[in-house]
């Protein structure tokens, strides 16, 4: 008995194995972070966007949101990638980790099912400061984005990001549109939990979005795929802009599963399927 006992103490927790992953992943992504300005191509921003996204789907499997107390509602876990063509050194480049809910102080007594995103108590913030994918390496936004072209000799809207519509009920707003393809929010990087209607006078832009349930499994219909290209990116005009790939083999692609885990792939069918 006083042997069973012992082996059942040198266990660990789920808590325990979720802090020991957190911690795993943030000082991976403090390494993969020294080069992110100096280059590292094409796999250096694959390994850096599947390492956010790993952290997204730790912190949602920890339920880390933007109450004191540790307990929130509602929660959202996402990752942020600018869309601003006039923003044009961070333009597809910068990325950022945001955290939603109603923290249980803001709660009160109302019912936790009918929270929206769009109430002045949901709040949001981000854990992690802003980050850049290497030089020269940019998210290619989707074929709906007519902001940001890209001419190259590959067969119509293939090479192109897909991300669903979320597959739940968020509610649509000026500042958040769960309901389009890719899903976006305006949206500005802070620490300190915010209303979104709030961020307005923080030079809040516009993010394409990734999003994950507190479940750790993707929160969107249909697949996703976040592609990368190398190249250039030039500003074509007031909110536009333009990204020159010099040929075909310039891009690389992550995957993210439905039950949330990611893959990195150079896989051209993958890259080239339109939906």
């Amino acid at each position: 008995m006083i042997n069973a006992a012992k082996k059942l103490r040198k266990g660990f927790t789920l808590i325990e194995l979720l802090v020991v992953i957190t911690i795993i992943l943030l000082i991976s992504k403090l390494f993969l972070g020294l080069s992110t300005g100096d280059g590292g191509g094409l796999a250096a921003g694959q390994r850096l966007l599947a390492s956010s996204l790993r952290s997204v789907r730790a912190m949602a499997l920890m339920g880390r949101g933007p109450g004191a107390t540790g307990i929130s509602y509602g929660t959202r876990y996402r990752l942020l990638i600018l869309n601003d063509p006039d923003d044009e050194a961070n333009h597809l480049r910068q990325f950022v980790i945001a955290v939603g809910g109603v923290s249980s102080e803001k709660l009160g007594t109302a019912d936790p099912n009918a929270i929206i995103t769009s109430s002045p108590d949901f709040q949001w913030f981000s854990p992690e400061p802003p980050q850049m994918l290497p030089n020269g390496i940019y998210f290619v936004p989707p074929s709906s984005d007519t902001g940001t072209t890209m001419a190259l000799a590959v067969t119509a809207n293939t090479r192109r990001s897909a991300i669903g519509q979320l597959a739940d009920n968020a509610a649509t707003s000026a500042n958040d549109s769960p309901t389009s393809s890719p899903p976006w929010m305006r949206y500005a990087p802070v620490n300190q939990a915010t209303a979104l209607g709030s961020m307005s006078a923080l030079n809040a832009k516009k993010w394409y979005y990734v999003e994950l349930q507190s479940t750790g499994a993707s929160n969107h219909l249909g697949r996703v795929l976040i592609v990368l290209a190398k190249g250039a990116l030039r500003n074509t005009g007031s909110g536009t802009a333009a990204l020159d790939v010099a040929d075909a083999s310039k891009f690389a692609a992550l995957s993210l599963r439905p039950n949330g885990d990611v893959s990195m792939t150079l896989d051209v069918d993958e890259m080239d399927k339109a939906k």
